[in-house]
């Protein structure tokens, strides 16, 4: 591992436990989770797109069979990070990291049986680091249910947030193995953050008029703040996973 995949590594870890922190903070300035997301994705989607506009324009004429693919992943995003604010709220950010970083796990064993990797012994070791990680924060978790009479779903906040991570990582990796170059990396950014973005955005018109939940601009600035840390996050989680070493790049789309 050289010194620019470290650096990818630790900025995209860092971002990451860094939207942790703004999810907790979601509760303490009573955002709405549903719309804050919601203009979170918006954001992000703006910046994949505006980032690299011409080249987006010129490489959308091209690029249409990576649609339904990011529309999916879309939907995987906000769900997973409905997970995590939940997480973050009711289990406490050191859980939410936990399971979060650890989820890296899922991803590995993927491209052990999918792309033939070598199981190593330190990956060995950190496979069952990760694990027990994730057990040991689920343990306390629940110690601290039982007594606050919270119930059992603080149990399973983070072990889902743990398989639901790891499902957003593996089909990550699958989209820079087979569909993502440095020429469409921003489009098909734009198209998974904006589906999650438009399917955020039903969700919130639906509790608009079925449940008279207002918009709120506390509610957008926060979406904002946490849409453009989620975008450079998971640019650099992109940008180690092309790292060499990490599997071959093959691209679906071609100019």
């Amino acid at each position: 591992m050289n010194a620019e995949m470290i650096l990818n590594l630790v900025v995209a870890s860092l971002l990451s436990a860094i939207l942790y922190v703004i999810l907790k903070y979601f509760q303490v300035f009573k955002i709405n989770n549903l719309q804050g997301l919601t203009f979170n994705y918006m954001t992000a989607s703006s910046f994949a797109f505006f980032s690299n506009y011409e080249k987006n324009v010129d490489c959308f004429k091209h690029c249409e069979s990576f649609l339904f693919f990011g529309l999916g992943i879309g939907l995987l995003f906000i769900f997973v990070f409905y997970i995590a604010a939940l997480t973050a709220q009711h289990a406490g950010i050191t859980a939410t990291s936990i399971a979060g970083k650890m989820s890296m796990v899922i991803p590995i064993l993927f491209g052990i049986w999918y792309f033939g990797d070598q199981l190593t012994p330190l990956r060995t070791l950190g496979i069952f680091t990760a694990l027990a990680a994730v057990l040991l924060s689920t343990i306390k978790k629940k110690k601290m249910a039982e007594e606050a009479h919270h119930g059992k779903l603080i149990l399973l906040l983070p072990l889902l947030l743990f398989i639901g991570s790891g499902l957003v990582d593996t089909t990550i990796k699958l989209s820079e193995h087979f569909i993502i170059t440095p020429d469409n990396q921003d489009l098909f950014l734009t198209y998974l953050f904006g589906s999650a973005g438009i399917l955020g955005g039903i969700g919130s018109l639906y509790n608009r008029f079925a449940k008279s939940i207002q918009f709120e601009w506390n509610n957008i600035f926060a979406g904002i703040i946490l849409g453009v840390t989620n975008y450079y996050s998971l640019v650099f989680l992109i940008r180690f996973l092309a790292s060499p070493g990490l599997g071959k790049l093959h691209c679906i789309c071609h100019d």
